[in-house]
């Protein structure tokens, strides 16, 4: 006997009990975090944007933006995202391409489809194997950041930061990183 099953109707077929449950197929991973409750701006494939884009809610990009982005919330670009210039913001996914420096106040991802060439300052930075990077990481709070001693020095507890180069123009892979 199963114990999920519709409110106003009984089972049409006898249901089979598993030892355990079977993970549902997997849907294309869009983003790692439940979607914002608030509103969201997509900017769709075959859009281009070119200038600033600010404020407080969710962004996907699916087309092309050129010009600095500074949210509040999340950004996501997606597989067949495009952007040129520099990108501020809470969370920042990264599915397609980017050019240009990112700063997340929580976390920056770049996925497998992904490539980003340009500088990360982060307190959690992902990069998955495969995902082109070239650039350098800075895992430090960029809210935190010493303006006075150019960037190089970190407020806080805990281990100082310490900026790693990746290999130029090199998938970024474990066997990269202990190759040097």
């Amino acid at each position: 006997m199963s114990i999920f099953r519709s409110r106003d109707s009984e089972p049409q077929q006898p249901s089979i009990p598993s030892p355990s449950p079977s993970p549902a197929p997997a849907a294309p991973r869009h983003s790692p975090q439940p979607a914002s409750a608030g509103p969201a701006t997509h900017v769709a494939s075959g859009t281009k944007v070119v200038g600033q884009i600010s404020g407080s809610a969710e962004l996907v990009i699916d087309g092309q933006v050129e010009g600095e982005i500074d949210l509040d919330s999340r950004v996501v670009i997606g597989a067949s995202g495009r952007v040129k210039g520099e990108i501020q913001a809470r969370a920042i996914e990264v599915g397609g391409k980017v050019h240009g420096n990112v700063r997340g106040r929580e976390r920056v991802e770049v996925l497998t489809t992904g490539g980003l060439e340009g500088d990360v300052i982060s307190p959690r930075v992902v990069i998955a194997e495969g995902a082109f990077f070239k650039g350098k990481v800075e895992m430090a709070d960029p809210s935190r950041r010493d303006a006075k001693a150019g960037g190089k020095g970190q407020k806080g507890g805990g281990p100082a930061a310490r900026p790693q180069d990746a290999d130029k123009g090199a998938p970024a892979t474990a066997a990269a990183k202990h190759a040097r």
